[in-house]
């Protein structure tokens, strides 16, 4: 079975993402709304080479978990999850500076939305010869 029909066909990772557990996107987007000062001295300010290099070793993990549930390669994993980390960093951030006021089943119903466009995007790239 290729990528694409992975993506689309509703495995574990997905049917968790579906039923509203989302581990580390959710997490990080209440830790935005519980700590806003504390979320915008660790995540919104300038990052040095060393704090990026620390963390994309901490993302590795959640890249290989990536791979493995939905059938692509590490390079497609991980961007599938840094188009979706951007999308959750740019609701938390919102929530922090009080651009959005959203409760957790309005957050959960746009990282379901992001999730699955993002799903068939890919899938649609791989269809047509694009990522790997």
């Amino acid at each position: 079975m290729g990528t694409g029909e992975r993506l689309l066909r509703g495995d574990h990772l997905h049917a968790s993402m579906d039923s509203g557990r989302w581990p580390r996107y959710m997490e990080y987007i209440t830790f935005a709304k519980t700590e806003p000062h504390l979320f915008s001295m660790l995540f919104m300010c300038d990052q040095s080479r060393d704090q990026r290099e620390r963390m994309e070793r901490q993302l590795q993990p959640i890249i290989e978990l990536i791979a493995r549930q939905l059938g692509m390669s590490a390079d497609t994993a991980t961007a599938f999850h840094m188009h979706m980390w951007i999308h959750v960093h740019g609701i938390a951030s919102m929530i922090v500076t009080h651009y959005l006021d959203w409760d957790a089943q309005h957050i959960v119903d746009a990282l379901s939305v992001e999730f699955h466009a993002l799903s068939a995007s890919i899938a649609n790239q791989q269809g047509s010869g694009g990522v790997q």
